[in-house]
Formats: structure tokens, sequence, C-alpha cells
């Protein structure tokens, strides 16, 4: 069976703002929405520490993301993650007592929210409309 995927999938012209640049408006509002109350990552800092310090290390962060934009940035030195348990009950004992969180570095989780609010804006356009997982505010 031979499928011409070029008669089964139309390609979309609208997709060129997901290889822009990002902005600092977008590096600024992604900062402005992380949550205050989370637990620091494996390089030491919570999203509160980055809000309140934002006027003294943004500038890191612009050209952190403009690295990653122009693929001059070594992922594997900012990927690092902590695995860990966090009890759902007093005197949690089995697994299934305990829930599984990651903690990753706050530079990753702005690249990813970045890259996921940029997929947003055009994702209706690639997915088809019955893939409700994939799309805000839907669910499966």
């Amino acid at each position: 069976m031979h499928l011409d995927l070029a008669m089964l999938l139309e390609a979309s012209s609208e997709l060129g703002c997901l290889e822009d640049p990002f902005t600092e408006e977008e590096i600024d509002q992604v900062i402005q929405n992380l949550p205050i109350d989370k637990s620091p990552g494996p390089d030491g800092f919570n999203t509160d520490f980055i809000k309140k310090c934002w006027p003294i290390i943004k500038r890191n962060f612009y050209n952190l993301c403009h690295a990653f934009h122009s693929g001059n940035l070594c992922l594997q030195s900012i990927n690092g993650s902590f695995i860990t348990l966090i009890p759902k009950c007093d005197g949690a004992v089995n697994a299934f007592d305990f829930r599984p969180i990651s903690l990753l570095n706050t530079s990753m989780k702005v690249i990813t929210k970045l890259l996921a609010n940029r997929l947003q804006l055009v994702i209706q356009k690639v997915i088809h409309k019955n893939q409700y997982g994939f799309i805000h505010t839907r669910t499966i």
C-alpha cells in the first residue's frame, strides 16, 4: 500500500513564525507568568528568585534564549533535572503513596514555555481538529 502524503497533508505557509527569534517581550511574558511557589531545580534557583532578580539577570536570559535559537547553546549543560518522590499522605511507605516530580532548571522551563507558546499560535493549523489532546483548553 502506497500513500501519497502530498495528497493527505496540506502544506501551510503560516508557520514561519515558529522560526523567528524570540523577542524580549515574549521572554518577559513567560517570566511574568511563572508561578512563584515552585521548588528549586538542580541549579538551585526557583522561579521566585528569577522574577525578583529579573531586572538584574534579564540580559543573561535574553542571551541564553538567543543562543538557543541560533543553535549555539550546549543543551546538555542546562538540561539536568532531579527526580524526587513527594509523599501523598502522612506515613507513606509504599510506592503508590508517593508522587514523582521532576525538578528542572529554570532556564529550561523558560525555553520550553517559549516553544510551547509559539506552537499554540499555529497548532490548530497543523493538528487535525479531532486531535484534542494537543490544543490548549481542550482535553481528551
